[in-house]
């Protein structure tokens, strides 16, 4: 058979010889050193964290020192409660400033007067500055329920101007025993309030 070879038998071909590679080709590269790859994030990093160190001291610094402490001066439009008010003998009172009309006064109330299931207030209403829109209401107790003057007083809303008192009434339809009484804005907003016992 063709390309068989038996024992003892010489080859005709050639022999072959190894042939080099063009990697194999030449002497030898030098060895190369590695380079380190270098990055800038650490030094980033510190930066930033300085930075928010010293961010933190300064607002730690800004909020710990101390404060101007000077008094407002009043102007022309800053309302000044008037002092020295003292209510009524047998009544009670209050200052009230009402920052939807700018007005500032005194309010008082006389003892209740109880009927079967109504209590009649005597209240009256000073003011110093601006002009004061009002109504009245009352909670029990509980603030569960709330109750209106629905019975005609003639404190059941109104007005005051400026430099003006007003007395009256109010009615409320009210369960014996002791409420709280607000003035309020004529938008119904509380402006003060006080404790009527029962």
């Amino acid at each position: 058979m063709p390309g068989q070879r038996f024992t003892g038998q010489q080859s005709t071909a050639p022999e072959a010889t190894p042939q080099e590679t063009p990697w194999q080709a030449g002497p030898p590269p030098a060895p190369t050193t590695p380079q380190r790859y270098r990055s800038n994030a650490p030094v980033i990093g510190v930066v930033a964290g300085v930075l928010v160190i010293v961010v933190a001291v300064l607002l730690v610094v800004w909020g710990i020192r101390p404060q101007n402490r000077t008094a407002p001066t009043p102007t022309d439009s800053t309302p000044v409660l008037p002092t020295g008010y003292t209510p009524s003998p047998n009544w009670q009172g209050i200052d009230f400033t009402s920052d939807d009309y700018g007005a500032a006064g005194y309010w008082q109330v006389g003892p209740p007067d109880w009927g079967y299931d109504s209590v009649t207030i005597t209240t009256t209403l000073t003011v110093d500055t601006g002009t004061m829109r009002f109504t009245f209401f009352a909670l029990d107790n509980q603030a569960a329920n709330d109750y209106f003057d629905t019975n005609g007083g003639t404190m059941e809303y109104g007005s005051v101007g400026q430099g003006e008192s007003q007395t009256g009434t109010v009615i409320l339809n009210i369960p014996r025993g002791d409420f709280t009484l607000y003035l309020a804005t004529a938008r119904g907003y509380q402006v003060a309030a006080l404790l009527i016992t029962g």
